[in-house]
């Protein structure tokens, strides 16, 4: 904004924060007040209007806005037929950010306007929760709207906030008003402003020893310093903002909180925004030494963003206990992170002990809009529109590494995808200049977090198999005629034990699975990966297996000393094309079961060539020189040189996920 600074009486007012001192440190647990509580509960209250502010909070969250508008409206009514404003108020505040956010903006405005009135009739911490809540909807407003009068209502009222706060000796509460003003003032223009505001918000904070107070605003801090120009300020406001956020999810572990719902948002922006400067400063670095270190902390920083993505996925604690420090050293390998940022793509490159960082001039929104046509087009096996979108995305992703390749002559290139890029099969990404697709020259494996994986080589002698199927219409599927096939092939190269069809039941395959030592687990069913874990699924005769259960069955096979599960296996599997976080359940099935490796499918494969691939495969994984990504390399090279299966549609859609050894 330019002109005279709109929020000049709001900052005069907000300097006698700066002395505050003393405060007594506020004990409550409760998330950022961003939200009204009561909130997140994933039992409904029996009290009527407590529940239908509850399940307005729930829509809010799923993103049914207009539904969620009616939930609060209902539990307003309610409360205030038996004269309980204060639920009655938090009913009206959590309506109106969710109108906001729902673009449903008409007459929000005096919405907000009646909910910092009706806080001057509550006690004062109340009162300044209230009206935190009320000044960021005005500062969201202000955005949406892109209204001036918005913008100063939120700094009155952020500025009334802190007042009430101040003389409630709520820390935490003036931390929040004072560190969502500096947020106004940096929004403003005004950056030595906002940086004043917020070094007041982290000496509150501190004062109040609440980690998610400080991780905003050491966040914030650095986004300040990075626009004023400071990058190695910057650089050291974002280390310690994570720092702060580890100790969050420590703390949340500990009391058995959602530690994303502790800072109530979205922590994804602070991993590529830190990945960000820390590619900029090895950029600008001439020092050898200094630039491989800067480039290992920014491979870290992406090995901890993606454990949290497995870990929030999933809603497994537990998770975190099997992370490892990234090796500098991966014998054979090529490690390739590709990293999506707004302006560009960075492509970071390990192996033979050393980091390299390449850049592709692709925003992140042009290269998601690719990857989403490739992964739309592949599964068409009429059609060749598949090829533009394939050499784009090699032009993209793999031209600018081929130095790095070179050099290093891998065994395997191993991908640790980001976000979209988890959904399709590098594999099929084509080189117009030597036409030729990437697995032509290269076996090709993806891991979900590279500290996640334990990459040991499968061994050969005397490995037993359980192969389960279903070749017949169940539960209104359709028939996979070729798995009899497909189980039949497998037999011949591996003793164990078969379930078909009918024999195929949950307590069977249960019991089969915990009872015998199975390296392999093979399983030739319908699967489907859902954005939602909890409705992701493995079709089993009588029933449905969730992949939670799934996961607990064969995770008993990961104390075995004897025959650890090596390989799960699933050959019909699907998930949503394009669709990242599906994708992301697809990648951690081997993590969750406690498998080295998994094979399976992006999209249903039901065809002659899906049994030639996977009989191909496991034929080239029984000779002990040949890796797992070999064997899978040499079995889709085979139907590729096949005339009429060329097309990817017949061999990429099986993908190598974890352990490639």
């Amino acid at each position: 904004m330019t002109g005279p600074p709109r929020l000049a009486l709001a900052f005069q007012l907000a300097l006698a924060a700066l002395a505050f001192v003393g405060v007594a440190r506020a004990q409550d647990p409760e998330a950022a007040p961003d939200r009204c509580s009561p909130a997140r509960e994933t039992q409904l209250s029996d009290d009527e209007a407590v529940a239908a502010l509850q399940r307005g909070n729930q829509l809010a969250e799923a993103g049914r806005g207009e539904q969620a508008l009616a939930a609060y409206d209902e539990s307003r009514r309610l409360a205030l037929a038996r004269g309980d404003r204060a639920l009655a108020t938090q009913a009206a505040a959590n309506r109106a950010r969710t109108a906001i956010d729902a673009g449903l903006t008409e007459g929000v405005e005096s919405q907000l306007s009646g909910l910092v009135e009706a806080a001057g009739g509550l006690p004062d911490r109340e009162r300044a929760r209230l009206l935190i809540h009320a000044g960021r909807s005005y500062a969201l407003l202000a955005e949406r709207e892109r209204s001036d009068r918005a913008l100063r209502r939120a700094a009155e009222t952020l500025q009334r906030a802190q007042e009430a706060a101040k003389r409630a000796a709520d820390a935490r509460l003036l931390s929040y008003a004072l560190g969502y003003l500096a947020e106004l003032y940096e929004r403003d223009g005004q950056l030595a402003v906002a940086l004043e505001l917020n070094q007041a918000a982290l000496l509150a904070g501190l004062e109040a020893d609440a980690p998610d107070a400080l991780f905003r605003w050491r966040w914030h801090a650095g986004r300040i310093h990075a626009a004023a120009g400071r990058p190695d300020q910057a650089l050291a406001d974002y280390r310690q903002a994570a720092v702060a956020l580890i100790e969050i999810r420590e703390q949340a572990a500990l009391s058995g909180a959602s530690w994303s719902a502790v800072l109530g948002g979205d922590t994804d922006e602070l991993y590529v925004e830190l990945v960000d400067l820390l590619l900029r400063s090895a950029a600008r670095t001439s020092d050898a030494a200094e630039q491989q270190g800067l480039l290992a902390d920014a491979r870290n920083t992406l090995e901890a963003r993606k454990a949290d993505e497995l870990r929030d996925y999933f809603r497994d604690e537990c998770l975190a206990a099997l992370r490892k420090t990234a090796p500098d050293e991966i014998p054979g390998a090529a490690v390739v992170y590709p990293v999506l940022l707004p302006d560009r793509v960075e492509l970071i490159v390990g192996g033979s002990g050393k980091l390299a960082s390449y850049t592709a001039p692709v925003d992140r929104e042009t290269l998601t809009a690719e990857v989403l046509a490739f992964r739309r087009a592949l599964p068409r096996q009429a059609t060749r529109e598949y090829l533009r979108h394939a050499q784009q995305l090699y032009e993209w992703i793999i031209r600018p590494i081929e130095p790095a390749l070179a050099e290093l002559s891998p065994q395997t290139v191993v991908f640790v995808p980001d976000g979209p890029m988890r959904t399709i099969p590098f594999s099929a990404l084509y080189d117009a200049n030597t036409r030729k697709f990437l697995i032509e020259t290269y076996p090709i494996a993806i891991v979900p977090s590279l500290t996640l994986t334990d990459p040991r080589p499968l061994p050969r002698g005397g490995i037993q198999m359980l192969a389960a199927g279903i070749s017949e219409s169940v539960d209104g599927f359709p028939p996979l005629e070729f798995v009899e096939a497909e189980i039949a092939s497998l037999r011949e190269e591996y003793p164990g034990r078969t379930l078909l069809n009918e024999q195929f039941e949950v307590g069977r395959f249960e019991s089969e699975v915990e009872s015998r030592p199975f390296g392999i687990v093979h399983i030739a069913s319908h699967a489907e990966f859902a954005e939602d874990p909890s409705q992701s699924f493995l079709l089993a005769y009588d029933g449905r297996i969730s992949m939670d259960r799934l996961a607990r069955m064969v995770a008993t096979t990961r104390f075995r000393t004897t025959q650890p599960l090596e390989l799960l296996t699933l050959s019909a599997c699907e998930t949503a094309a394009g669709n990242d976080r599906a994708a992301l359940g697809l990648a951690g099935i081997a993590l969750r079961a406690g498998a080295r490796s998994a094979l399976a499918t992006l999209w249903s494969v039901n065809d002659q060539s899906s049994t030639a691939l996977v009989t191909g495969f496991y034929r080239e994984l029984a000779d002990p020189e040949v890796s797992r990504a070999e064997a899978l390399r040499r079995a889709q090279l085979a139907l590729l040189q096949l005339r009429g299966s060329r097309h990817p549609a017949f061999w990429s859609a099986f993908v190598l996920i974890s352990s490639w050894l």
